[in-house]
């Protein structure tokens, strides 16, 4: 049996119950305690003091070490997201030109410039027949070919603006 276990057993039934129930009672009791003089003690608290100045000074050391830490993330995430930026506006641009290059109005436009070019082959055959250059019947399969093609492109493009 312990000293503080003796000391509760000496007690009688009444001071138990004024222990229990009286917190001043209790208070006084525990600090009459042989041990709990001892933790509280001078030479307890400076230890303490000493122990919580000594970690100050240690984090305080790391401060520096901290802030710089702090200044790489930040240029890394600066960098990493100057790239990411980057990447996204490229990436948007190339969309639009995709968009533009397959919209509509620019797959008509490429329409009237193929049949364009068609007919505008077509007469340089027309020239080539008449200078003599081209005998009539190579002319004749060369000169129906784009006349074909040429009809054929307008006719898609005018069937395509009438939808």
């Amino acid at each position: 049996m312990s000293m503080n276990e003796s000391m509760l057993h000496d007690k009688s039934v009444e001071e138990l119950r004024k222990l229990l129930s009286d917190k001043d009672a209790y208070e006084n009791y525990l600090h009459s305690i042989e041990e709990v003089k001892q933790l509280d003690s001078d030479t307890l608290r400076n230890d303490l003091k000493k122990s919580n100045v000594t970690l100050a000074r240690h984090n305080l050391g790391k401060e520096s070490e901290m802030a710089e830490l702090r200044n790489q993330c930040m240029i890394i995430r600066t960098t990493e997201l100057a790239t990411a930026q980057e990447k996204f506006l490229d990436a948007q641009r190339r969309e639009k030109e995709i968009l533009a290059r397959s919209s509509p109005a620019s797959i008509l436009n490429k329409l009237q410039e193929a049949a364009n070019a068609a007919d505008d082959e077509s007469e340089s055959l027309h020239r080539n027949l008449l200078s003599g250059e081209l005998e009539v019947p190579g002319f004749l399969q060369k000169y129906r070919q784009q006349r074909v093609l040429y009809h054929r492109r307008t006719l898609l493009r005018l069937a395509a603006l009438a939808c």
